[in-house]
């Protein structure tokens, strides 16, 4: 039984709300279990995907917007200067990118004024190296950090776009 402070005995049961504010606990009676068989958090979504790094980064290069968390397999196609695009920036999603044998260019979907690492440009992009895995992470509309840990696990900033 959860209790309401100051309240009676209450049964949460399936379909039921449960709201704790900022700073607020959850407390059992001692003996008592809190357990929840699944949840859903709002606006947090998951996706995996891959993509086929082009030229320009268009069309199959470019990762789409599916997911507040995002883990995308490129193919690089051999071709080092073949580039992938992240997506639109919304504060607050990462794009994990996976190692390839082949590394590339990465680009933001709007490079003269959304940074990666702080560099803007018109044509600007970070390389990435052969089997490296990049974490991105959208700080604002106009920015993305992203660091990248190499084969190895040896962790590194990604180069500022360039």
């Amino acid at each position: 039984m959860l209790r309401k402070q100051g309240g009676t005995d209450t049964d949460i049961e399936s379909g039921d709300t449960l709201t704790i504010k900022s700073g607020g606990t959850l407390d059992s009676e001692s003996g008592a279990s809190v357990s929840l068989a699944s949840a859903t958090l709002a606006a947090l979504t998951y996706a995996t995907s891959s993509v086929t790094a082009t030229d320009d980064g268009t069309g199959t290069g470019t990762i789409s917007d599916s997911g507040m968390i995002q883990f995308v397999t490129p193919d690089w196609d051999s071709d080092a200067d073949h580039i992938v695009v992240l997506p639109t920036p919304t504060p607050g999603t990462i794009v994990i990118i996976a190692g390839a044998g082949t590394g590339g260019e990465l680009r933001s979907s709007a490079p003269a004024t959304v940074a990666i690492n702080g560099g803007t440009g018109a044509t600007a992009e970070s390389a990435i190296g052969a089997n490296t895995l990049v974490v991105a992470i959208c700080e604002s509309a106009t920015s993305w950090k992203a660091f990248q840990i190499g084969s190895d696990g040896t962790l590194a900033q990604v180069a500022a776009a360039g």
